[in-house]
């Protein structure tokens, strides 16, 4: 009987074994995997956090060169973002807003924070693209977003995740 158990594990394993990949098989489907993430993210640029850009904001010593879009509404904005001179926003929720004004001011003091999800507060920083070459600030609370980056146009799409609530 003892035989009869030892044999059925010795073909579970065999079985087992033929069924899995060895190292070899898992080392050349993790470079694929690879390759392709990579051209995946070919396109997309990242955020850098920053406390220059943070006190930029704050203090209000902010390039003029740039052109600076807001995302929200005036009152209580999601995010203010300031692009390179040669770069293009491309989207429909961001809208522009006039650096030194009062409502630029405002905007700047009454950037949102989710009280309930808050992470770190209002941040500050660099938009680079998929090089790390810096083509613009942020100045927000949400604690992610998506940079796509056209550096043939020279367009770039930030479009920062809000999350809007749920429950169990």
């Amino acid at each position: 009987m003892a035989q009869n158990k030892e044999r059925a594990l010795n073909t579970c394993s065999t079985n087992l074994h033929k069924k899995t990949l060895g190292y070899k098989g898992m080392l050349v489907i993790s470079s694929f995997i690879t390759i392709f993430v990579w051209g995946c993210l070919e396109n997309y640029g990242r955020l850098r956090r920053s406390d220059d850009v943070k006190t930029a904001f704050e203090d209000g010593q902010l390039p003029s060169e740039y052109h600076y879009h807001f995302h929200g509404i005036r009152s209580d904005p999601f995010a203010i973002i300031g692009l390179e001179p040669d770069w293009t926003l491309k989207s429909k929720i961001w809208r522009p807003v006039e650096l030194n004004t009062e409502e630029f001011k405002y905007m700047t003091k009454w950037v949102w924070v989710d009280i309930g999800y808050d992470r770190e507060g209002v941040y500050g920083a660099e938009i680079l693209d998929p090089e790390f070459v810096k083509i613009g600030i942020i100045y927000t609370a949400v604690w992610m977003a998506t940079v796509k980056v056209d550096k043939d146009t020279k367009t770039v799409e930030v479009m920062p995740f809000i999350y809007q609530g749920g429950g169990l």
